[in-house]
């Protein structure tokens, strides 16, 4: 088999574990405490999806938007304008 087409072969499996992966479904009520940084206006992140929800992430990360996939990122707390709850009435710690 020819070099090239090992390599095609190769990145179509890697896609589709990666699909797989981020099509598990997730458990509902799961949201980890914290906000996901924002995204700058007029910034398009790589679109792949990492993560399906926040337990698909390490301890400490939320799975965010990146501006076209999403990404785990490291929770942001802030405290202010939405009483200390965050867009799904999490507590901020």
């Amino acid at each position: 088999m020819k070099t090239g087409t090992i390599f095609v072969l190769l990145a179509f499996i890697i896609m589709g574990l990666e699909v797989t992966w981020a099509q598990k479904s997730p458990v509902k009520g799961q949201q980890r405490p914290g906000f996901c940084p924002e995204v700058p206006k007029g910034t398009a992140g790589i679109c792949v999806e990492r993560c399906s929800g926040d337990e698909s992430c390490p301890r400490g990360m939320k799975c965010c938007s990146n501006g076209c996939g999403h990404v785990c990122k490291t929770a942001v707390f802030r405290k202010g304008g939405s009483g200390g709850h965050g867009k799904v009435g999490q507590k901020v710690y």
